[in-house]
């Protein structure tokens, strides 16, 4: 299954691995729609709170696609792992 690997704030990060977020948002711009054309449904969803090794992560199955407005809306059918997170109380690990 391919894997698309981008950065998320990590706000939205923490809603997606509590299951409140299902839907994750980017604009409609020539970047994403060449990166989307490449990708086959479904596939995985990587996101990725910051640059250093430890940083916190999730990923996420996408089964669907679609478009409204200026945005991709990519559906979240489940989160499959998440990295450097505490669950729990909803922070980084260190």
């Amino acid at each position: 299954m391919q894997t698309l690997t981008t950065t998320i704030k990590r706000q939205w990060l923490a809603e997606i691995i509590a299951g409140t977020k299902k839907i994750e948002y980017r604009e409609l711009k020539p970047y994403w729609v060449e990166r989307f054309a490449n990708y086959n449904l479904p596939f995985q969803l990587r996101l990725i709170n910051g640059m250093s090794k430890i940083a916190p992560e999730v990923t996420c199955l996408i089964e669907k696609v679609d478009i409204e407005g200026l945005e991709y809306r990519l559906h979240i059918s489940k989160v499959l792992s998440y990295k450097n997170w505490d669950k729990k109380r909803g922070i980084p690990t260190q």
